[in-house]
């Protein structure tokens, strides 16, 4: 099934080629219609959040039903790139890890593992099981997500949630590297598993 799918990636993944290898496999395989790219707001990073966060929000992940997170080797702890993550959560986008640090970039070469930004975010359940709070860890510690409530005019690090996702877990806490699988575009043949690692993500979500 084609599913209209998002990819979260460090800019600088592009300018060395690696998230090009996956957008470009999968466009092969769906057709560019089927995918949209944080590449679109590139140009407007000298513009203010509240500008980024509308275009993620309305040109981005808007219409998509499944995220792919693209980890390079510098792409944990990037405000936008969790901005992306937390957002489609919120819109109940199945997500998935793919670490593109094996592909080789222009010069033939592949760089080391970078971290994971699904071990970098985590979420807790409301004791009511109605809300869900946002964490990201920075510095070794970890604080309060603060820009999901500035886009949806909230006081808090929330949002309301009945969705019925966790409905045995209420008061429980979750990294979302324990909530999405998260794989390797080399070591697990991304080129030939995407489309099964979509649909997978899609259906866990419920899309």
């Amino acid at each position: 099934m084609k599913r209209h799918t998002f990819f979260s990636f460090c800019y600088d993944d592009v300018i060395n080629f690696r998230a090009n290898v996956v957008r470009n496999s999968y466009v092969t395989k769906y057709g560019e219609d089927t995918f949209i790219d944080g590449s679109i707001w590139e140009d407007a990073k000298t513009k203010s959040p509240k500008v980024i966060k509308e275009l993620i929000d309305n040109s981005g992940i808007k219409n998509t039903s499944v995220t792919a997170v693209l980890i390079g080797d510098n792409t944990a702890n990037r405000r936008w790139i969790n901005y992306e993550i937390i957002k489609s959560f919120e819109q109940g986008n199945g997500i998935i890890g793919i670490f593109i640090n094996r592909i080789k970039d222009k010069t033939g070469h592949i760089t080391h593992k970078g971290l994971n930004p699904l071990d970098r975010l985590a979420l807790q359940v409301s004791q009511d099981g109605k809300k869900i709070y946002f964490y990201e860890l920075k510095a070794g510690k970890w604080h309060s997500f603060k820009d999901i409530p500035e886009a949806n005019n909230k006081k808090s690090n929330s949002i309301y949630f009945e969705d019925g996702w966790f409905d045995s877990d209420y008061g429980k806490s979750f990294y979302f590297s324990e909530l999405f699988e998260t794989y390797c575009w080399v070591n697990d043949d991304g080129y030939n598993n995407i489309s099964d690692w979509i649909e997978t993500a899609a259906e866990q979500a419920g899309r």
